[in-house]
């Protein structure tokens, strides 16, 4: 069974909901199904990852994740804003949504199952009249128990788990020690000398400093910490909750949240040995009655009953989502990843950083007679249209916002005119060819380097009046960082401005050392004849698994290069570059490029069996690239943020 999880988060998480959601898929991977997690909230690694055997993509991926994993039954959460409409375009397909907890939207629209971790959670709903599955959270034992501490524990640091509640009791008790872990997001802490307010830590941790636990809770929908606490022989003190009580039955000890001065009186009480002991003994007895085991083969057991009784057919893919009416078209010749110049790939991160930004984009292409009428790369779609179709199109769908660049940036601005949108101009280099599209006057041009902007200005009053942005291409290291790299004298793009002459001759006088050419998406490919020791290879989606992985060191001879991606992406798995010294390679490799004259191939084949060799030389040149790497990796961070308000402010304004 192929599992699709549309979740907030994934990973190390303390939060209840996602540590039993982990659970959970845990053990499906565990029975044998294939589970992938989308990722639906700001803030996580923007690359494709796995962990446990769960394969994890970034929202911006979600139809490509869909493609890919052909789910059988997808899973979300309720109250994720962003899983109903990628759930909804992954028809046919049952739906099993997890409510961890009693909230304000009681409206749980129609899954096919949902799931609920109390019977109370389950009558906080009781509009909702569809299938249902009432599972305690599964709590693995071994992660929580912990030889009991001394201190008196909150495990929240909010009003809703009952700060205000410790703070008076504090009062009460100056002489008891209490610990109060911070609440995600919550800067506020108490002022009382006995009270120590402390960051989340790992539960053995937490449940090793702490004697009893608090749970003045004003709504819990089960009380998963308080059965933590009770692995380790912890008493509970409650607020009488119906979900707390379905947790922790008659082994806790329930107090009205309002009554202070009663929660005082039960810690006094357990001040007593025997009290405390008797108290301890009755959670043990308690906790032992759950099986943890048997909980993961209970869901385990529903999602699998749920794929028997709504079997999706396995020639069945997700259908395309409409064509809706989005909020910027990038309107250009070619476009991934049917071209992978640098050109392209960073329009395509630009326009992934929109969309995962939350706006609705689409990219079309007007010379490739190779692609579909439609695909998807990562999250972005794409359509290839003729220039007379893409304009019909484009007057249809009437964006806010129009992008392009090179030969199609002229009849983009003039049509984003037509059809009043505004108009974005990406300069990527400072060819007359492209730079006079300055002329028509966008309402913002992005320049690729800084060099560039400087080269334009004397010969176009436009560059200093037309709202502007430097976005160096940006490269996510990582999705580029091979995790080991090889033993090649690497070039990428065989054309003589690329420098193929320069590598080959290096070839020739360093027959020792293998040489790798991988043909380039622009220019003639000088293919033939090149030395024994130089092998070649056609383009490659993968870079990370096919060049650096085999690569050594690169060069980069170009005669021009605006600024040089190539080269950067190979810093991310510290690959030292040599390049010839044009303003774009200065500007993208800083101090962790070696640049010598194109022409000077003696100097070139010494450098390059310099930094072939292990030794200290060739260590200062990897530790320069990592670290011109990360700081890329931040200015992009930054410039990236910078594109998507401007282009916000554009589609908005």
């Amino acid at each position: 069974m192929h599992i699709l999880a549309l979740l907030p988060v994934y990973g190390p998480t303390p939060t209840g909901a996602h540590v039993t959601t982990r659970e959970y898929l845990g053990a499906l991977v565990a029975a044998g199904h294939q589970v992938d997690v989308v990722t639906t909230s700001s803030g996580q690694p923007a690359a494709v990852r796995t962990e446990d055997g769960v394969r994890i993509w970034p929202l911006g991926y979600w139809w490509r994740a869909a493609q890919t994993s052909r789910p059988d039954l997808v899973i979300s959460h309720h109250g994720d804003r962003r899983a109903p409409a990628i759930q909804a375009q992954v028809r046919g397909v049952p739906h099993l949504l997890l409510v961890h907890g009693m909230s304000a939207n009681r409206h749980l629209g129609r899954p096919t199952l949902a799931w609920f971790p109390s019977q109370a959670c389950r009558d906080h709903y009781l509009a909702y009249r569809g299938p249902s599955l009432v599972l305690p959270p599964p709590i693995d034992p071994e992660r929580y128990r912990a030889t009991p501490g001394r201190l008196v524990t909150l495990n929240g640091s909010t009003a809703g788990k009952g700060a205000d509640v410790l703070a008076a009791v504090a009062e009460q008790l100056p002489e008891t020690r209490f610990l109060m872990v911070r609440s995600d997001g919550h800067t506020g802490g108490p002022v009382l000398p006995n009270v120590e307010l402390v960051d989340r830590m790992d539960p053995r941790a937490l449940y090793g400093r702490t004697r009893i636990l608090l749970m003045p809770s004003a709504r819990e929908s089960y009380g998963r910490v308080g059965v933590e606490a009770m692995l380790s022989g912890i008493p509970v003190i409650a607020a009488p909750l119906p979900g707390i009580h379905e947790a922790l039955g008659d082994a806790a000890v329930y107090v009205p949240r309002d009554d202070t001065a009663q929660w005082a009186a039960e810690l006094r009480r357990l001040d007593d040995p025997g009290a405390y002991t008797a108290a301890a003994t009755a959670a043990r007895a308690h906790v032992r009655a759950l099986d943890y085991d048997g909980n993961l083969r209970a869901f385990t057991g529903a999602c699998e009953d749920l794929h028997a009784a709504h079997p999706v057919p396995a020639h069945r893919r997700p259908a395309p989502p409409p064509l809706q009416r989005p909020d910027v078209v990038a309107w250009v010749h070619y476009t991934v990843p049917y071209r992978r110049a640098g050109s392209e790939t960073m329009l395509q991160t630009m326009m992934r950083a929109l969309q995962t930004a939350g706006l609705r984009v689409l990219v079309i292409a007007s010379q490739m007679p190779e692609a579909p009428a439609s695909w998807d790369v990562d999250g972005v779609p794409h359509r290839k249209a003729d220039p007379a179709s893409a304009t019909a199109l484009i007057r249809s769908l009437r964006p806010k916002t129009v992008v392009s660049h090179h030969g199609f940036a002229e009849r983009s601005i003039t049509l984003a005119r037509r059809i009043r949108a505004r108009s974005v101009l990406l300069l990527h280099s400072d060819f007359e060819s492209n730079a006079c599209a300055l002329r028509l006057r966008p309402d913002l041009v992005v320049y690729n380097t800084r060099w560039i902007v400087g080269s334009l200005a004397p010969g176009y009053a436009e560059v200093g009046r037309i709202p502007s942005l430097i976005v160096h291409p940006p490269v996510i290291p990582d999705e580029h960082r091979a995790p080991a790299t090889g033993d090649h004298v690497t070039l990428v793009n065989l054309n003589q401005d690329k420098g193929v002459d320069t590598w080959h001759a290096a070839a020739e006088r360093l027959p020792q050392l293998p040489f790798l050419g991988v043909t380039g998406s622009h220019g003639p490919q000088i293919l033939q004849p090149h030395p024994a020791n130089a092998r070649i290879m056609g383009q490659t989606s993968d870079m990370r698994g096919d060049v650096w992985a085999k690569t050594r060191t690169l060069l980069a001879p170009s005669i021009y290069e605006s600024y040089g991606m190539a080269a950067v992406e190979a810093l991310a798995s510290g690959i030292p570059v040599i390049a010839h010294p044009t303003p774009g390679l200065r500007e993208a490799l800083g101090d962790a490029g070696l640049f010598l004259d194109r022409q000077d191939v003696n100097a070139w084949a010494a450098a390059i069996e310099e930094l072939h060799a292990d030794g200290k030389r060739r260590t200062q040149a990897t530790a320069a690239a990592l670290a011109r790497s990360a700081f890329l990796a931040d200015q992009a961070d930054s410039e990236l943020k910078a594109w998507v308000e401007a282009v916000q402010d554009l589609v908005t304004g």
